[in-house]
């Protein structure tokens, strides 16, 4: 098969941080063909496959095989592939994979973390501006709420027709338009410039702040200490989530995260809406710590220090990074990020507040990274 591939004359050079399926877009764009037809001229389809649909998840894990094919018909290398594709955050912003590692477990797989978008993505319609319509791989994180550059949220779907941005899906969508179709009407897709939407503002310097140091943890995905705190933050939001009714009130920031978050009715789908990922983030490092500079100054110590607070020994409880309820039974209490502690029991990680942490009698766990 091999030798029937052929190299591709105009090949575009991958930006940094992109996806695979904007440079997808982008070969499109230079060869003058549709999406579908530049799958095909870089081999991600099978050459000799009697169907030409590509699996709408082939962002997140490509086989061997087609890396090599890529490798022979564009000249990057699997290196270069790897780091378009969602698998390349596995084992630090990711957790580790399942084993054996084959697609149809990834596919089952990430949508259950509840962690990255493989068929969709957020956006931030001044960078592609400025880059030309390259979209970044990190927009397919729950991490990437905001832009810290442009000091905008990001877009989480179209101004327009309301769906998705950037599906991976063959179509007439690329990465200019949305070009998805309205139910209401069926025929006709929608026409809307994404560069050219306005995203909301965002003034919160502590929401800024939290981009800029989940940013680095992103661009350096296998960092020691990164996966814990990324784990402890998401554990805290699946918290405030499923129990909202219970959680501290939002706390002071931009007035579009209250709008949104007094019309969330109970639904916090934050996967797919960054603005509730701001809110809840707010509240899971700032919450029940009052408004002072010293609370906020502890807030973000807390919730940040790679390495957490001293540790006696080996059994010794993990830091509260975030805050969460104390699950010490007929005890609902709010425990705040940097008071109480927590430990990995065998039914999960349990936050306990200080008056509940010296009648701790479960067991200590080695620590694992489950959704």
């Amino acid at each position: 098969m091999s030798a029937s591939l052929r190299r591709l004359a105009a090949v575009p050079e991958p930006y940094l941080g992109e996806s695979l399926l904007s440079w997808v877009d982008a070969l499109a764009s230079l060869n003058r063909v549709s999406r579908l037809q530049a799958m095909g001229l870089a081999a991600i389809i099978r050459p000799d496959a009697t169907w030409h649909r590509p699996n709408v998840r082939f962002g997140d894990y490509l086989t061997a095989e087609a890396m090599d094919r890529i490798r022979i018909t564009t000249g990057l290398s699997a290196e270069r592939q790897s780091r378009m594709r969602l698998m390349h955050y596995a084992d630090g912003v990711l957790p580790i994979p399942p084993s054996p590692l084959y697609r149809q477990t990834v596919s089952s797989w990430l949508p259950r973390l509840q962690l990255a978008m493989s068929a969709r993505s957020r956006a931030c319609p001044a960078c592609l501006r400025e880059n030309g319509s390259r979209w970044l791989l990190r927009w397919r994180l729950i991490w990437s709420f905001a832009c810290v550059r442009h000091r905008v949220f990001l877009l989480g779907a179209c101004r327009g027709c309301g769906k998705g941005l950037h599906q991976v899906l063959p179509g007439p969508g690329s990465a200019i338009m949305c070009g998805q179709y309205h139910w209401s009407q069926p025929s006709r897709a929608c026409p809307r410039v994404i560069a050219r939407m306005r995203p909301p503002r965002l003034s919160d310097e502590h929401l800024l702040e939290c981009q800029r140091r989940l940013d680095g943890l992103i661009d350096d995905p296998h960092r020691a200490g990164g996966q814990d705190i990324l784990r402890s933050l998401h554990l805290a939001l699946e918290d405030i989530r499923i129990g909202y009714d219970d959680a501290p009130p939002l706390p002071d920031t931009d007035a579009v995260l209250h709008r949104r978050w007094r019309g969330h009715a109970g639904v916090l789908s934050y996967l797919d809406d960054p603005l509730l990922t701001a809110a809840l983030i707010k509240i899971a490092t700032v919450g029940g710590l009052g408004d002072s500079h010293e609370a906020c100054a502890q807030a973000v110590l807390a919730s940040w220090s790679a390495v957490g607070f001293p540790r006696l020994n080996a059994n010794a409880l993990s830091a509260n990074r975030f805050g969460n309820k104390c699950r010490a039974i007929a005890c609902a209490a709010w425990v705040p990020p940097g008071h109480g502690r927590v430990v990995d029991s065998q039914n999960g990680p349990h936050t306990l507040c200080p008056a509940h942490v010296g009648h701790l009698t479960v067991p200590v766990l080695r620590k694992t990274w489950t959704s």
